[in-house]
């Protein structure tokens, strides 16, 4: 009777199945955080490029010169998110690095976004940038390739879907470059 008292417990069969139960478990739940992690980083890209757009834009609305467009001053200024500046370098939400530039004689300015994964690349070169009839966005560069509002069925924006699967690179390489007037 003893002998039967001392010999209970879990067999060396069911504690491997406990602990395999748990890690499925557990790596269930570590990628469900991953998925909603990516997704909050992949919203939070998009609200930075729309929010620096319009800020830059509000800020130089009555010169329309942008020949002061720095990242010193625009972090100084507030004009950039405040999740994006760090000192006076700018990072969007992937980590990647983000330039600012005063380009065609200072009458138009350049935002580009570096170092974007596969997925957030496709859903950045699609984002609708009409408002009304109007747009302030002249085009996109995606890696090497342009898309205007004059463009042929491949180049032309709003960007599709397919033309951006064609543009967008399976890598975290991928370059995005908006240019606005």
């Amino acid at each position: 009777m003893n002998r039967l008292k001392a010999e209970a417990g879990y067999t060396l069969i069911e504690s491997i199945g406990f602990i395999a139960v748990i890690s499925m478990l557990a790596i269930s739940i570590i990628s469900l955080i991953n998925n909603m992690l990516d997704k909050y980083r992949m919203s939070r890209v998009t609200q930075q490029i729309v929010e620096l757009q319009k800020n830059i834009d509000f800020r130089f609305a009555s010169s329309q010169n942008f020949k002061d467009l720095k990242v010193k001053q625009m972090v100084k200024e507030k004009i950039v998110p405040g999740d994006m500046a760090d000192g006076e370098n700018l990072y969007h939400a992937y980590h990647g690095d983000v330039e600012l530039k005063a380009v065609q004689q200072n009458s138009a300015y350049t935002i580009t976004f570096k170092g974007l994964p596969y997925t957030p690349c496709l859903e950045l070169a699609m984002v609708d940038w009409m408002t009304g009839y109007n747009s302030h966005l002249m085009h996109i560069k995606v890696n090497s390739k342009y898309f205007t509002w004059q463009g042929n069925n491949e180049s032309a924006l709003p960007m599709d879907f397919a033309n951006a699967q064609k543009a967008c690179k399976h890598d975290r390489e991928n370059v995005i470059t908006w240019q606005f007037q």
